[in-house]
Protein backbone atom coordinates (compact mmCIF):
# COMPACT_ATOMS: atom_id res chain seq x y z
CA UNK A 1 0.00 0.00 0.00
CA UNK A 2 1.36 3.24 -0.73
CA UNK A 3 1.36 6.49 1.23
CA UNK A 4 -1.22 7.66 -1.65
CA UNK A 5 -3.44 5.25 -0.88
CA UNK A 6 -3.75 5.73 2.99
CA UNK A 7 -6.84 6.90 3.91
CA UNK A 8 -7.02 7.27 7.20
CA UNK A 9 -4.20 9.05 9.42
CA UNK A 10 -1.32 6.41 10.87
CA UNK A 11 -1.19 6.05 14.79
CA UNK A 12 0.97 7.94 17.06
CA UNK A 13 4.41 6.50 18.44
CA UNK A 14 3.86 8.35 21.27
CA UNK A 15 0.04 7.23 21.88
CA UNK A 16 -2.44 9.97 22.25
CA UNK A 17 -0.55 12.62 23.68
CA UNK A 18 2.40 13.50 21.65
CA UNK A 19 5.24 15.87 22.98
CA UNK A 20 4.64 18.55 19.60
CA UNK A 21 1.20 19.10 21.84
CA UNK A 22 2.89 20.35 24.85
CA UNK A 23 2.38 23.63 25.33
CA UNK A 24 3.38 24.27 28.43
CA UNK A 25 6.53 22.64 30.13
CA UNK A 26 5.75 21.51 34.03
CA UNK A 27 9.43 21.88 35.74
CA UNK A 28 12.93 21.24 33.98
CA UNK A 29 13.60 25.11 34.78
CA UNK A 30 17.46 24.29 34.93
CA UNK A 31 17.79 23.28 31.30
CA UNK A 32 15.59 25.61 29.79
CA UNK A 33 17.31 28.32 31.81
CA UNK A 34 21.22 26.71 30.25
CA UNK A 35 19.75 26.28 26.72
CA UNK A 36 18.55 29.98 26.43
CA UNK A 37 21.67 31.20 28.31
CA UNK A 38 23.51 29.70 25.67
CA UNK A 39 21.13 30.89 22.99
CA UNK A 40 21.30 34.74 23.88
CA UNK A 41 25.07 34.50 24.75
CA UNK A 42 25.71 33.48 20.67
CA UNK A 43 27.10 30.15 21.78
CA UNK A 44 24.42 27.64 20.44
CA UNK A 45 26.19 23.78 19.94
CA UNK A 46 25.29 22.68 17.13
CA UNK A 47 23.88 19.00 18.86
CA UNK A 48 22.56 18.61 22.11
CA UNK A 49 21.73 15.83 24.07
CA UNK A 50 18.78 15.77 26.41
CA UNK A 51 19.07 12.90 28.94
CA UNK A 52 16.84 11.60 31.36
CA UNK A 53 14.64 8.86 31.94
CA UNK A 54 11.98 7.51 29.38
CA UNK A 55 8.49 10.01 29.33
CA UNK A 56 9.84 13.10 31.54
CA UNK A 57 9.22 15.30 29.28
CA UNK A 58 12.63 15.83 26.99
CA UNK A 59 10.74 15.67 23.57
CA UNK A 60 8.58 18.33 24.71
CA UNK A 61 11.30 20.18 25.47
CA UNK A 62 12.84 19.93 21.83
CA UNK A 63 9.59 20.53 20.31
CA UNK A 64 9.40 23.63 22.75
CA UNK A 65 12.97 24.41 21.17
CA UNK A 66 12.33 24.14 17.98
CA UNK A 67 8.74 26.21 17.99
CA UNK A 68 10.76 29.27 19.42
CA UNK A 69 13.73 29.22 16.44
CA UNK A 70 11.65 28.40 13.73
CA UNK A 71 8.80 31.24 14.79
CA UNK A 72 11.22 33.81 15.63
CA UNK A 73 13.33 35.67 13.27
CA UNK A 74 15.55 37.19 15.95
CA UNK A 75 16.33 33.75 18.00
CA UNK A 76 18.52 36.06 20.81
CA UNK A 77 15.79 37.90 22.24
CA UNK A 78 13.68 34.76 23.07
CA UNK A 79 12.91 34.95 26.81
CA UNK A 80 11.10 31.79 27.62
CA UNK A 81 10.81 28.71 25.99
CA UNK A 82 7.34 27.58 28.14
CA UNK A 83 4.20 28.36 27.42
CA UNK A 84 4.28 28.21 23.19
CA UNK A 85 2.84 31.10 21.82
CA UNK A 86 0.51 30.40 18.98
CA UNK A 87 2.15 31.40 15.52
CA UNK A 88 1.71 29.56 12.06
CA UNK A 89 4.96 28.22 12.85
CA UNK A 90 3.59 25.94 15.90
CA UNK A 91 0.48 24.86 13.77
CA UNK A 92 2.58 23.39 10.83
CA UNK A 93 4.95 21.69 13.48
CA UNK A 94 1.51 20.53 15.45
CA UNK A 95 0.03 19.06 12.14
CA UNK A 96 3.72 17.25 11.44
CA UNK A 97 4.21 19.41 8.69
CA UNK A 98 6.82 21.73 8.79
CA UNK A 99 9.69 21.76 5.83
CA UNK A 100 12.61 22.77 8.16
CA UNK A 101 12.06 20.19 11.32
CA UNK A 102 13.12 16.44 10.56
CA UNK A 103 11.50 14.33 13.64
CA UNK A 104 13.36 10.80 13.48
CA UNK A 105 11.57 8.22 15.33
CA UNK A 106 10.32 4.80 14.71
CA UNK A 107 8.21 4.47 11.72
CA UNK A 108 4.81 2.52 11.35
CA UNK A 109 4.83 -0.66 8.99
CA UNK A 110 2.11 -0.22 7.44
CA UNK A 111 2.58 -4.41 6.65
CA UNK A 112 2.82 -5.41 10.05
CA UNK A 113 0.33 -2.67 11.41
CA UNK A 114 3.00 -1.87 13.84
CA UNK A 115 5.82 0.28 14.65
CA UNK A 116 9.34 -1.05 13.76
CA UNK A 117 11.36 -2.22 16.56
CA UNK A 118 14.23 0.23 16.21
CA UNK A 119 15.12 3.07 14.08
CA UNK A 120 16.13 1.99 10.55
CA UNK A 121 19.52 3.32 9.28
CA UNK A 122 17.54 4.26 6.37
CA UNK A 123 15.70 6.76 8.05
CA UNK A 124 18.85 8.56 9.07
CA UNK A 125 20.15 8.64 6.14
CA UNK A 126 16.94 10.10 4.47
CA UNK A 127 17.42 12.75 7.25
CA UNK A 128 20.79 13.51 6.15
CA UNK A 129 19.32 13.90 2.51
CA UNK A 130 16.96 16.61 3.68
CA UNK A 131 19.72 18.44 5.30
CA UNK A 132 21.61 18.90 2.53
CA UNK A 133 18.62 21.43 1.25
CA UNK A 134 18.43 24.84 2.09
CA UNK A 135 15.99 25.54 4.52
CA UNK A 136 12.87 26.28 3.20
CA UNK A 137 11.64 29.24 5.54
CA UNK A 138 15.23 31.03 5.38
CA UNK A 139 15.92 30.35 9.13
CA UNK A 140 17.05 26.97 10.98
CA UNK A 141 16.85 23.30 10.12
CA UNK A 142 16.41 21.23 13.12
CA UNK A 143 16.07 17.67 13.55
CA UNK A 144 14.36 16.13 16.49
CA UNK A 145 15.98 12.68 17.23
CA UNK A 146 13.52 10.82 19.53
CA UNK A 147 15.52 8.67 20.56
CA UNK A 148 18.78 7.79 20.11
CA UNK A 149 18.70 4.68 22.31
CA UNK A 150 15.94 3.17 19.71
CA UNK A 151 18.41 3.51 16.77
CA UNK A 152 20.83 0.45 15.46
CA UNK A 153 24.79 0.53 15.46
CA UNK A 154 24.37 1.36 11.70
CA UNK A 155 22.14 4.38 12.41
CA UNK A 156 24.02 6.12 15.19
CA UNK A 157 27.31 6.01 13.06
CA UNK A 158 25.24 7.78 10.34
CA UNK A 159 23.95 10.25 13.16
CA UNK A 160 27.76 10.57 14.09
CA UNK A 161 28.41 11.67 10.73
CA UNK A 162 25.86 14.18 10.27
CA UNK A 163 26.78 16.03 13.10
CA UNK A 164 30.56 15.81 12.90
CA UNK A 165 30.21 17.82 10.01
CA UNK A 166 26.82 20.28 10.44
CA UNK A 167 25.45 22.21 7.98
CA UNK A 168 25.24 25.61 8.53
CA UNK A 169 22.28 27.03 10.39
CA UNK A 170 21.40 23.33 11.72
CA UNK A 171 20.05 21.98 15.00
CA UNK A 172 19.98 18.11 16.39
CA UNK A 173 18.12 17.81 19.38
CA UNK A 174 18.73 14.08 20.43
CA UNK A 175 16.55 12.51 23.20
CA UNK A 176 18.29 9.94 24.96
CA UNK A 177 17.05 7.64 28.30
CA UNK A 178 20.15 5.66 28.90
CA UNK A 179 23.49 8.25 28.37
CA UNK A 180 25.52 5.63 29.83
CA UNK A 181 25.13 4.01 26.51
CA UNK A 182 25.96 6.60 24.02
CA UNK A 183 29.07 6.58 21.95
CA UNK A 184 31.98 8.89 23.42
CA UNK A 185 32.32 10.43 19.75
CA UNK A 186 28.49 11.31 20.61
CA UNK A 187 28.47 12.78 23.45
CA UNK A 188 31.63 14.65 22.47
CA UNK A 189 29.94 16.58 19.83
CA UNK A 190 26.94 17.35 22.33
CA UNK A 191 26.01 20.06 24.69
CA UNK A 192 24.58 17.45 27.43
CA UNK A 193 20.85 18.62 29.28
CA UNK A 194 19.72 16.74 32.30
CA UNK A 195 16.27 16.37 32.64
CA UNK A 196 15.34 14.85 36.52
CA UNK A 197 12.10 13.21 37.29
CA UNK A 198 9.41 15.48 38.26
CA UNK A 199 7.58 15.18 41.75
CA UNK A 200 3.94 14.05 42.65
CA UNK A 201 3.29 17.13 42.91
CA UNK A 202 4.20 18.53 39.35
CA UNK A 203 2.85 14.98 37.71
CA UNK A 204 -0.72 15.58 39.33
CA UNK A 205 -0.47 19.36 37.75
CA UNK A 206 -0.09 17.73 34.39
CA UNK A 207 -2.52 14.89 34.68
CA UNK A 208 -5.19 17.33 35.79
CA UNK A 209 -4.26 19.65 33.07
CA UNK A 210 -4.83 16.90 30.43
CA UNK A 211 -7.74 15.13 31.85
CA UNK A 212 -10.40 17.14 33.49
CA UNK A 213 -12.44 15.41 35.89
CA UNK A 214 -10.15 12.79 36.60
CA UNK A 215 -10.62 11.09 40.41
CA UNK A 216 -7.94 12.39 43.46
CA UNK A 217 -7.20 9.75 44.32
CA UNK A 218 -6.68 7.98 40.99
CA UNK A 219 -4.19 10.84 40.02
CA UNK A 220 -2.93 10.52 42.85
CA UNK A 221 -1.78 6.91 42.95
CA UNK A 222 -1.22 7.64 39.43
CA UNK A 223 1.28 10.42 40.09
CA UNK A 224 3.10 8.03 42.95
CA UNK A 225 3.23 4.88 40.73
CA UNK A 226 4.52 6.70 37.25
CA UNK A 227 8.60 6.99 39.14
CA UNK A 228 8.62 10.65 38.17
CA UNK A 229 7.43 10.10 34.48
CA UNK A 230 5.08 12.26 33.19
CA UNK A 231 4.44 10.21 30.50
CA UNK A 232 3.38 7.21 32.38
CA UNK A 233 1.80 9.14 34.64
CA UNK A 234 -1.01 9.80 31.82
CA UNK A 235 -1.22 5.96 30.14
CA UNK A 236 -1.52 4.96 33.78
CA UNK A 237 -4.75 7.57 34.48
CA UNK A 238 -5.68 7.03 31.23
CA UNK A 239 -6.14 3.36 30.95
CA UNK A 240 -6.83 2.30 33.93
CA UNK A 241 -3.57 1.77 36.09
CA UNK A 242 -5.21 2.56 39.25
CA UNK A 243 -7.62 -0.65 39.24
CA UNK A 244 -5.15 -2.90 37.07
CA UNK A 245 -2.83 -2.20 40.10
CA UNK A 246 -5.40 -3.16 42.66
CA UNK A 247 -6.40 -6.19 40.57
CA UNK A 248 -2.60 -7.39 40.52
CA UNK A 249 -2.50 -6.87 44.18
CA UNK A 250 -5.29 -9.16 44.79
CA UNK A 251 -3.79 -11.61 42.95
CA UNK A 252 -0.06 -11.52 45.01
CA UNK A 253 -2.04 -11.41 48.35
CA UNK A 254 -1.87 -14.98 48.70
CA UNK A 255 1.54 -15.75 48.13
CA UNK A 256 3.25 -18.33 48.05
CA UNK A 257 0.22 -19.75 46.86
CA UNK A 258 -1.52 -18.33 44.07
CA UNK A 259 -5.08 -17.89 42.95
CA UNK A 260 -4.74 -19.56 39.72
CA UNK A 261 -8.34 -18.83 38.35
CA UNK A 262 -7.75 -15.31 39.46
CA UNK A 263 -4.19 -14.76 38.18
CA UNK A 264 -5.63 -16.32 34.37
CA UNK A 265 -8.41 -13.71 34.72
CA UNK A 266 -5.70 -11.13 34.82
CA UNK A 267 -3.27 -12.62 32.84
CA UNK A 268 -5.81 -13.40 30.34
CA UNK A 269 -6.83 -9.17 29.77
CA UNK A 270 -3.60 -9.21 27.33
CA UNK A 271 -4.17 -11.12 24.84
CA UNK A 272 -4.03 -10.69 20.96
CA UNK A 273 -6.88 -8.18 20.55
CA UNK A 274 -5.66 -6.21 23.57
CA UNK A 275 -4.56 -2.57 23.26
CA UNK A 276 -0.36 -3.06 22.90
CA UNK A 277 0.04 -0.26 25.68
CA UNK A 278 -2.04 -1.96 28.32
CA UNK A 279 0.41 -4.86 28.14
CA UNK A 280 3.49 -2.58 28.28
CA UNK A 281 1.45 -0.79 31.31
CA UNK A 282 0.70 -3.84 33.27
CA UNK A 283 4.41 -4.87 33.02
CA UNK A 284 5.75 -1.62 34.02
CA UNK A 285 3.31 -2.08 37.07
CA UNK A 286 4.35 -5.96 38.21
CA UNK A 287 7.85 -4.86 37.96
CA UNK A 288 7.93 -1.79 40.14
CA UNK A 289 6.29 -3.67 42.53
CA UNK A 290 8.69 -5.92 42.60
CA UNK A 291 11.73 -3.43 43.15
CA UNK A 292 9.73 -1.75 45.83
CA UNK A 293 9.96 -4.96 47.30
CA UNK A 294 13.38 -5.80 47.07
CA UNK A 295 14.19 -2.40 47.85
CA UNK A 296 12.27 -2.78 51.21
CA UNK A 297 14.09 -6.57 52.12
CA UNK A 298 17.19 -4.88 51.09
CA UNK A 299 17.62 -1.36 52.81
CA UNK A 300 14.95 -1.74 55.47
CA UNK A 301 13.13 0.79 54.26
CA UNK A 302 9.28 1.01 54.63
CA UNK A 303 6.79 0.06 51.77
CA UNK A 304 4.53 2.84 50.80
CA UNK A 305 1.30 1.18 50.03
CA UNK A 306 -1.62 2.08 47.21
CA UNK A 307 -4.02 -0.15 48.33
CA UNK A 308 -5.23 -1.22 52.27
CA UNK A 309 -3.84 -4.90 52.38
CA UNK A 310 -0.83 -4.14 50.50
CA UNK A 311 1.69 -3.40 53.71
CA UNK A 312 0.99 -6.82 55.18
CA UNK A 313 1.86 -8.64 52.68
CA UNK A 314 4.86 -6.82 51.57
CA UNK A 315 6.02 -7.11 55.54
CA UNK A 316 5.06 -11.16 55.62
CA UNK A 317 7.46 -11.51 52.24
CA UNK A 318 10.38 -9.29 53.60
CA UNK A 319 9.54 -11.09 57.59
CA UNK A 320 10.32 -14.29 56.12
CA UNK A 321 13.52 -13.15 54.31
CA UNK A 322 12.83 -12.70 50.85
CA UNK A 323 15.56 -14.52 48.71
CA UNK A 324 17.15 -10.75 46.96
CA UNK A 325 18.61 -12.72 44.29
CA UNK A 326 16.42 -14.63 42.75
CA UNK A 327 13.89 -11.42 43.38
CA UNK A 328 16.46 -9.24 41.55
CA UNK A 329 16.96 -11.94 38.36
CA UNK A 330 13.03 -11.89 38.16
CA UNK A 331 12.73 -7.88 38.15
CA UNK A 332 15.70 -8.25 35.31
CA UNK A 333 13.97 -10.69 33.61
CA UNK A 334 10.49 -8.91 33.55
CA UNK A 335 12.73 -5.26 32.35
CA UNK A 336 14.19 -7.57 29.32
CA UNK A 337 11.48 -9.69 28.01
CA UNK A 338 8.86 -6.67 27.57
CA UNK A 339 10.09 -5.48 24.45
CA UNK A 340 10.98 -8.62 23.23
CA UNK A 341 7.35 -10.38 24.10
CA UNK A 342 5.84 -7.65 21.89
CA UNK A 343 8.32 -7.24 19.05
CA UNK A 344 7.91 -10.98 18.50
CA UNK A 345 4.29 -11.25 18.86
CA UNK A 346 4.47 -14.14 21.83
CA UNK A 347 1.72 -14.85 24.03
CA UNK A 348 1.53 -12.05 26.55
CA UNK A 349 -0.75 -14.00 29.09
CA UNK A 350 2.12 -16.94 29.03
CA UNK A 351 4.86 -14.48 29.72
CA UNK A 352 2.62 -13.12 32.82
CA UNK A 353 1.58 -16.09 34.18
CA UNK A 354 5.56 -17.55 34.28
CA UNK A 355 6.67 -14.38 35.63
CA UNK A 356 4.01 -14.77 38.83
CA UNK A 357 4.74 -19.10 38.97
CA UNK A 358 8.89 -17.77 39.45
CA UNK A 359 7.98 -15.54 42.15
CA UNK A 360 6.01 -18.51 44.06
CA UNK A 361 8.60 -20.84 43.64
CA UNK A 362 10.70 -18.34 44.53
CA UNK A 363 8.89 -17.92 47.66
CA UNK A 364 8.39 -21.55 48.41
CA UNK A 365 12.16 -22.18 48.45
CA UNK A 366 12.97 -20.17 50.78
CA UNK A 367 10.33 -22.04 53.49
CA UNK A 368 10.79 -25.26 52.04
Amino acid sequence: MSQAEITEPLPDVDGDHPPRFTRALVGHERPQRDFLDALQGHRLPHAWLLSGPEGIGKASFAYMVARALLSNPNPQTIESLSPVTDTPETQLIENSVHPDLYVLNRRYNLKTEKFRGDIRVEDTREMKKSFELSASRGGWRIAIIDSIDEMNKSGVNALLKLIEEPPEKCLFLIVCHNPGRVLDTIRSRCRSLSFGALDEGQLQQIIAGRLEGMDENEAAAAAFLADGSAGRALLLAEMGGFDLYRDMVGVLEGLPQLDVEALHGLAGRFGARSEPASFRLFCYLFSGWLHRVVRAASTGQAFQPVFQGEAELVARLVSHDLPLEPALSLWEKVQHQVRQVEGLNLDKKQAILEWFAMLADILRAKSA
